[in-house]
């Protein structure tokens, strides 16, 4: 089978969307599938936009999105469209919707995405302020992509119920398939078990891994952590990604590490060795449409603290590789719950195990493709 695997910018460079569209694509062709890439496209925008968005901005504090735009979304397509006409491809597949919005082509047509506009919009902040046109033409677009495609693959049940109740689009076309964690992994469960027995018994050991301090939940992570040690329990937190507020005082047990890359050796070697030594990934967002670090704190057996909102529930699954909470939950809450857990060693390290499963069986990219695959082929 051969894919035109199509995004906007260039999937071969893991820099691109947290990595997923370049592991994503590597899995395609390390399950034996022809990848053919079809990126690095150009961007084309309605004469007068930067002046339109400039006005909005300053008249009325909205903002015009240059993603969500159908004259750039027409655009990508015949970019594709045309690149398609010199090659030889089965299926079209694409993480992102505006390569394909209103693509042409006798190819079938397959979206393997986290999420859709309506679901964004008031969400994330990014888009809490898009103009009245900004929202018309994103969800136009929407529309105009899941009319074109054959099958429409979702990372999470929150994505696919959006494409169900919001837009219409007929159960039979959706499918929820989720990511798998954008880390390669050698490592075996006798490895796990190792690491799992080598975690202190004497400091709980928190890991928060985000670039966004208030949406990824730093500030929850941060008063749990204070809330533990005040209580007599020892505790060391890893900040990775962000700093807190510069008016935030930082007590000794809280480590800011700063952006950590994973294009390094050096940067692999230490995020790997915090996945290691950590007892919970602690990442309680206020806004996720999926969260792929979840599946790779579970790809080294470490127990995610989230909370349920957008398509995390897809990933964590209560008490099997972690635990969620609700949006208005106390740090308290979550105290306890840790408390209670790391009392009884014996259930954290059943809990460690049980996160390794789920990324062992459900939350990586192989088995994400071998599902992905026997969907192709239904509609080939």
């Amino acid at each position: 089978m051969k894919i035109a695997y199509a995004t906007t910018f260039d999937a071969r460079d893991v820099n691109n969307w947290s990595g997923t569209p370049f592991y994503m694509s590597q899995a395609f062709a390390d399950e034996g599938l022809s990848v053919d890439y079809i990126g690095s496209l150009k961007r084309k925008l309605p004469r007068g936009f930067k002046l339109k968005q400039f006005w909005k901005k300053i008249s009325c504090g909205q903002r015009e999105s240059p993603r969500f735009n159908t004259v750039a979304a027409e655009y990508y397509s015949q970019q594709v469209a045309a690149q398609l006409q010199q090659r030889s491809a089965d299926i079209v597949v694409s993480p992102l919707l505006n390569p394909i919005t209103y693509l042409e082509c006798k190819q079938p047509i397959v979206l393997w995405t986290d999420a859709l506009y309506a679901t964004l919009v008031g969400f994330y902040s990014n888009s809490s302020t898009h103009s009245a046109n900004s929202i018309r033409q994103g969800n136009l677009i929407v529309k105009e992509c899941l009319s074109r495609c054959k099958l429409a693959l979702f990372s999470s049940d929150w994505a696919a119920r959006s494409a169900l109740e919001l837009y219409g689009v007929s159960k039979d076309k959706i499918k929820v398939v989720p990511f798998g964690a954008n880390m390669h992994c050698t490592h075996t469960l006798e490895d796990v078990r190792s690491w799992i027995k080598n975690r202190s018994r004497d400091v709980i050991k928190f890991l928060f891994l985000g670039k966004h301090w208030h949406r990824k939940g730093g500030d929850i992570v941060f008063a749990a952590a204070k809330a533990l040690h005040a209580a007599g329990h020892r505790v060391e937190v890893n900040f990775v990604g962000c700093h807190p507020p510069d008016d935030i005082e930082i007590p000794s047990y809280i480590h800011c590490l700063g952006f950590i890359s994973k294009r390094t050796p050096e940067g692999i070697a230490k995020i790997t060795e915090l996945l290691r030594e950590s007892h919970f990934l602690f990442v309680p967002s206020r806004a996720e449409a999926f969260g792929i670090v979840f599946c790779e704190a579970n790809a080294f057996g470490l127990p995610c603290l989230t909370s349920y909102v957008g398509g995390i529930s897809t990933i964590v699954k209560d008490n099997i590789n972690g635990m969620t909470f609700a949006l208005d939950a106390t740090p308290e809450t979550y105290c306890n719950y840790i408390v209670n857990l790391m009392q009884d060693y014996s259930r954290y390290e059943a809990l460690a195990l049980s996160s390794f499963n789920e990324y062992a069986t459900r939350l990586n990219w192989r088995v994400a493709i071998q599902t992905a695959k026997k969907l192709f082929s239904e509609i080939l």
